[in-house]
């Protein structure tokens, strides 16, 4: 018998995550009206039992394949050589940490038919619990990201987009802050005249990162990823402040630590500041302001 060739391919940049690749293999296993998909883990170097686990899954995603994304390390680099080893040319990405929704495929590439950028709502609480709260992200947003400028952007690990687009913009820059990379695709992509649809019925499932040193690494990242940002575009309605204002703007963060709160409100107070670290670390290392 011949087979389909794929409508669509998964993207899922991995790298050690053999313990919890299952949940998100397991969604894609149960999508519901999706047109024949591919799913391509993309392997940055991981040294855990990922091979075993996905062997486990081949009977019931027979399109699952692994290819070796281990040129250089990062999300970046992994995307991109799952979208260039990729059989069709209308991506998905999600992350192996993640849950996509039963009807995610199917709508993200119905999206794609009129689209060139499609993202879709993500939502906090279902494998996070309690540290969904720690970290300044809505439990279920309900419309794009929003950067400067009033442009939006798809968050990386509910993407959709068309092969001719991630060519002429170039790729994710594999150089970039983990956290911000997407951002910088999206930036790119605009400055091309390639914006961000948003697909209501695109729900993910995101997990944030349940030890809270995990957390603030998280948030140190997207700080300097903030900061690279605003050195690479400049947009014009940031105004950076002065290292008079940036002291000041510090020590009231420093002065409004929740004494009376209780542990999650220092959590969330630690985040902050991690976030604020990693911006001031950042532009410090690229001699620019910081945002």
């Amino acid at each position: 018998m011949t087979e389909v060739p794929a409508q669509c391919s998964v993207v899922i940049p991995t790298y050690n995550a053999a313990h919890l690749i299952g949940d998100q293999l397991d969604a894609l296993h149960g999508q519901v009206g999706a047109p024949t998909f591919e799913v391509v883990v993309a392997d940055n170097g991981s040294t855990d039992d990922l091979g075993a686990v996905l062997d486990s899954w081949r009977d019931r995603l027979p399109t699952l394949r692994r290819v070796d994304a281990s040129r250089g390390r990062g999300v970046s680099v992994a995307r991109n050589v799952g979208i260039e080893q990729a059989e069709s040319d209308v991506i998905l990405i999600c992350d192996a940490d993640d849950r996509v929704s039963p009807g995610w495929v199917a709508a993200m590439t119905a999206g794609l038919k009129e689209h060139p950028l499609v993202s879709g709502p993500v939502e906090t609480t279902l494998l996070s619990g309690p540290s969904a709260g720690w970290v300044p992200i809505e439990e279920r947003t309900t419309g794009l990201f929003e950067t400067w400028e009033g442009r939006t952007y798809g968050v990386g690990g509910n993407l959709g987009l068309r092969r001719e687009v991630w060519a002429a913009v170039g790729g994710f820059d594999e150089d970039y802050p983990a956290g911000a990379e997407e951002i910088d695709f999206a930036w790119r992509a605009a400055d091309l005249g390639y914006t961000f649809t948003y697909v209501e019925e695109a729900l993910l499932h995101y997990r944030i990162r349940t030890d809270l040193r995990g957390v603030l690494r998280q948030q140190y990242n997207s700080g300097r990823g903030t900061a690279t940002l605003y050195a690479t575009f400049r947009p014009a309605d940031v105004v950076p402040k002065s290292f008079l204002r940036r002291v000041h703007h510090e020590l009231l963060l420093l002065r409004r630590f929740p004494w009376r709160g209780d542990a999650n409100d220092r959590r969330m107070w630690l985040t902050r500041m991690a976030f604020e670290a990693g911006k001031l670390v950042q532009a410090r290392r690229q001699g620019s302001p910081a945002p």
